[in-house]
């Protein structure tokens, strides 16, 4: 027997069930909406975050006038979790160490796949953040995009640990400092 709810629409149990699927869906995507915005900030938030002016996707011309040349290049290496060829860069007395890819052929043009900074680097993030800064200072920095499931009281996740930044912490300052992708 069809059922009324209050709208004077009679509706039998198919119409019924159809409905409730309906609304079932909608409501899953606003909440997928949600959460694309969410990821959406955080994504722009990491695009625009930058160390020194060094920053992901910088082209190496930029990074050699920024840096100079580096003290030391590893090997111009396949990576076979990405597909991409890669080379290590080397600058000891700036403590920065710098992951740069030149993607699906050896000869592409390389750009920074990842940052990593440590004493005795000056550099600070758009935030201000640099090495020996309090871990508070940093916490409070970066509170909006912190991934709580993989920060613990020693790291401080902002974005995913597979694209963002992580601040690693010792003796409550800041120690390290990375950009990039720390998981595949």
């Amino acid at each position: 027997m069809p059922e009324d709810f209050g709208t004077g629409l009679r509706l039998n149990h198919p119409v019924k069930i159809l409905t409730i699927l309906i609304g079932t869906l909608v409501l899953d995507m606003f909440d997928a909406s949600n959460c694309r915005a969410d990821e959406t900030a955080a994504e722009a938030m990491l695009r625009a975050e930058s160390l020194g002016g060094l920053r992901l996707g910088l082209p190496e011309k930029d990074v050699l006038k920024l840096l100079g040349s580096p003290a030391t290049r590893g090997e111009l290496v396949f990576q076979e979790a990405d597909g991409n060829y890669v080379q290590d860069w080397h600058y000891p007395d700036k403590g920065i160490e710098l992951l740069m890819s030149a993607g699906e052929k050896k000869s592409g043009v390389k750009t920074i796949a990842n940052i990593t900074a440590s004493a005795p680097c000056t550099f600070a993030t758009r935030k201000g953040i640099k090495i020996g800064d309090a871990e508070s200072a940093a916490r409070k920095a970066y509170a909006e995009h912190v991934d709580r499931e993989t920060s613990d009281p020693g790291t401080l996740v902002v974005g995913s640990i597979y694209g963002g930044i992580i601040f690693n912490f010792a003796e409550g300052k800041v120690s390290r400092i990375f950009f990039g992708a720390a998981a595949e």
